[in-house]
């Protein structure tokens, strides 16, 4: 992606990853690693023992769920595309939140409340869809959904900017949170 810049968009438009800083865009790979060959001088995949250090953001008596976020089946980033397809739309038609049914009854959220997210950043509020599909303390939120498609329901508000230290890579998908009913 280095090769990939506001200025370059601008000239050339669309750019396929990889995208590498000093290539032509003709000898950029449709595919990575087709040739079994990765980018390192001998050729072969480096592999390194990682062990996690858990959450960068846990949660503690204050915030005291843990938020995921993530995809949903058909949708894609912020939905410019697929916000406008219907099907798609029918199958995922407005944001959520998943919470297991021991802490919805802790909260007293019935399925479809309004339920307030807050986390040390900010907030957004979202239907509550009450499921065993999701663990006990931890609670999901699609993050297609922002200001254009649905009010306060941006999940990525909600998610702080820590990162691997060694790839770079950032957390987005966790952070710790409170929740209440939007009625209270």
């Amino acid at each position: 992606m280095t090769g990939i810049s506001h200025q370059r968009l601008r000239e050339v438009g669309p750019l396929q990853w990889p995208c590498p800083e000093g290539e032509p865009l003709d000898l950029s790979p449709k595919r990575l690693y087709t040739d079994c060959q990765f980018q390192t001088p001998d050729g072969r995949a480096k592999f390194a023992a990682y062990h996690s250090r858990g959450l960068a953001e846990p949660p503690d008596p204050e915030y005291p769920w843990v938020l995921t976020t993530g995809r949903l089946y058909g949708h894609w980033h912020t939905q410019t595309r697929t916000g406008r397809i219907d099907k798609i739309r029918q199958m995922h038609p407005a944001p959520f939140i998943e919470i297991h049914p021991r802490d919805a009854a802790t909260l007293q959220i019935q399925p479809g409340d309004l339920v307030k997210v807050q986390s040390r950043r900010g907030y957004a509020q979202f239907p509550a869809k009450v499921t065993a599909a999701i663990a006990p303390g931890t609670v999901f939120v699609p993050m297609h959904w922002g200001e254009l498609w649905a009010e306060q329901a941006e999940a990525n508000a909600l998610t702080h900017a820590e990162s691997c230290p060694d790839s770079g890579q950032p957390e987005l998908k966790a952070c710790a949170v409170q929740l209440r009913s939007a009625l209270s």
